[in-house]
């Protein structure tokens, strides 16, 4: 094939399907017997669970069991990564809720209807506790305490290694900022439709981005071996860093449909998902030192970060990813950064589109400005004399972060140029001294991202078949990114294969080995490559067997 189809617009192989409606979601499977779960949730932030009585749901009309934690059994598990190992997180409440929302019974019956009528026959009697729902609040003395055996609501921290950042400066900047919680929403909310078959094997429908660690935490928690265990992914309406992982919801449905013996479907409500998925949350406090010049000479962070009820994994990306972006784009000879992260009375933090790194981006842009605004400079201007320069690369930074790469001045100078920014500030001006009634606000912002930060290693395979079609096997989980074009491009571009000519499977772990599924802004630079390398293999063996056959070297082919 002539020339490259990388960095071309082609059309994208994996809209049709979704356009005409024939792409199913978890919850357009179909199965025989099919039961709906529905959960009963807390009321209160905080509190002693006195009672949990299920005995008149199960009387209702459809309904095929009602469950408690007691009942279930379940072990305390952590969700995507573990920030405080004693803060484990039991699927069911048991002795305590800790935030709204906090599931404490799940009832089961033929239709979704029925469940959730019969949930509301469920009798929960809780002792409510005194809450905080402040990161900040929760560090004070005196806080109610999650775990009282611990002592603190301090899930995990780290100190500053140096506190002379502002040393030398001329002007210090400083601000509180709050980077607030949000609701990831996606448009398909959480969701799971879990098949159990009568040799003990099971097959889990999941709305997840990461089906294998899917896979890998309920064959751990529910002692399977892994060839008991096939998760499928099938399309995914966003994820957006709320399907990371395993959900308390999740095991409980695990629990009940081979407790029941029958495929058991449980889909998020549009109010489930706003008051349990969440991200970000820090409160972020930050000083910014520099010279009468412009230039920076040092920058202190001190974080509070919401972590949640039961430390959710969200906290921690104040210590790892806000950290390591810390210092942008920019020479900061010295930084101070500490960090506390929060348990609160609130829904389990965990992340959401860029998982701390746009954090870190949005305290040091906005000090930047702060400078730019104390020192009578011009915000672009003052960017300028403190981006790194191209020859300074590979970079350390003071947070230990390698940059590989950049031209950040000649980034920033082409976007002033596209943008016409000199004339959107005579514009600018001009309004201001008629006094307008509309005015013109203008934004700058420079940063650098750090993508695949776990680094690590992907599942990818090229198989080339007899009618000269090709089918892509990868461990990264899309839903919604377009893996299924950019990976068949890659593969077209190597082995000159018509991209609809070009089959993908993804997220099956009976076809798909392993894998790390898709987040932190991985998969085209870690299973990209995996598909690759896979692709130049292929190509490898082809010329060799075309050597064979044709009596030729296998470098003349």
């Amino acid at each position: 094939m002539p020339g490259s189809i990388l960095g071309n617009a082609v059309v994208r192989v994996e809209d049709p399907e979704l356009l005409v409606g024939a792409g199913a979601f978890v919850g357009d499977l179909p199965a025989d017997g099919l039961l709906h779960a529905a959960f009963v949730r807390s009321s209160v932030a905080h509190g002693r669970v006195l009672s949990v009585d299920v005995s008149d749901a199960r009387t209702q009309p459809g309904v095929v069991g009602a469950f408690t934690a007691a009942d279930l059994e379940l072990p305390a598990f952590h969700g995507l990564a573990v920030l405080n190992a004693d803060c484990a997180r039991p699927p069911l409440a048991t002795d305590k809720v800790r935030f709204v929302g906090e599931p404490v019974a799940v009832v089961v019956a033929d239709s979704a209807a029925a469940a959730v009528d019969a949930a509301e026959a469920v009798v929960v009697d809780i002792e409510p506790l005194p809450a905080v729902v402040d990161p900040e609040a929760a560090l004070a003395d005196g806080a109610p305490l999650q775990f009282e055996e611990l002592g603190t609501n301090l899930a995990a921290g780290l100190g500053a290694r140096a506190d002379d950042a502002l040393a030398g400066a001329d002007v210090v900047v400083r601000g509180r900022l709050e980077n607030q919680r949000i609701a990831v929403a996606p448009l398909e909310c959480d969701a799971v439709a879990v098949h159990p078959a009568t040799d003990g094997t099971v097959t889990a429908y999941v709305s997840t981005q990461m089906p294998h660690l899917w896979r890998d935490t309920v064959t751990r928690l529910f002692e399977l071996d892994p060839g008991q265990l096939r998760v499928i992914t099938p399309h995914v309406g966003g994820a957006f860093g709320g399907k990371a992982g395993a959900s308390a919801e999740h095991l409980v449905v695990v629990a009940v449909a081979r407790r029941l013996g029958r495929p058991v479907r449980w889909v998020q409500s549009r109010s489930e998902n706003l008051v349990a998925m969440h991200g970000r949350g820090q409160v972020q406090y930050g000083e910014l030192g520099l010279r009468r010049d412009g230039t920076i000479t040092g920058l202190r962070c001190r974080i509070a970060a919401d972590a949640g009820a039961y430390a959710g994994f969200g906290g921690a990306l104040a210590l790892g990813p806000t950290r390591s972006m810390a210092q942008g784009p920019y020479r900061i000879p010295t930084i101070s950064y500490a960090a506390a992260a929060a348990m609160t009375n609130t829904a389990p933090v965990g992340a959401f589109r860029g998982a701390g790194r746009p954090e870190a981006t949005a305290l040091l842009e906005r000090l930047v400005d702060l400078a730019a605004f104390e020192l009578d400079i011009d915000p672009v201007e003052l960017r300028r004399r403190n981006l790194l320069g191209a020859d300074q690369f590979p970079f350390r930074t003071a947070m230990g972060t390698t940059y590989d790469c950049g031209d950040y001045q000649a980034a920033l100078d082409e976007v002033v140029r596209l943008a016409g920014y000199d004339e959107l500030r005579r514009d600018q001006a001009e309004r201001r001294s008629r006094g307008d009634h509309v005015q013109l606000g203008i934004g700058v912002s420079t940063y650098v991202e750090v993508t695949a930060g776990g680094g690590g290693s992907e599942f990818g395979a090229v198989e080339v078949h007899t009618d000269g079609t090709a089918t892509i096997r990868v461990g990264t989980s899309g839903h919604g990114q377009g893996h299924a074009t950019s990976f068949s491009m890659i593969v077209a571009d190597r082995l000159g294969i018509p991209m609809e000519a070009i089959r993908f499977v993804q997220s099956d772990t009976a076809v798909v080995p392993r894998g790390g599924g898709t987040g932190g802004s991985r998969s085209l630079q870690i299973g990209g490559n995996a598909v690759g390398a896979a692709a130049d293999a292929v190509l490898v063996q082809a010329r060799e067997l075309a050597a064979a056959h044709l009596e030729a070297a296998p470098a003349d082919i």
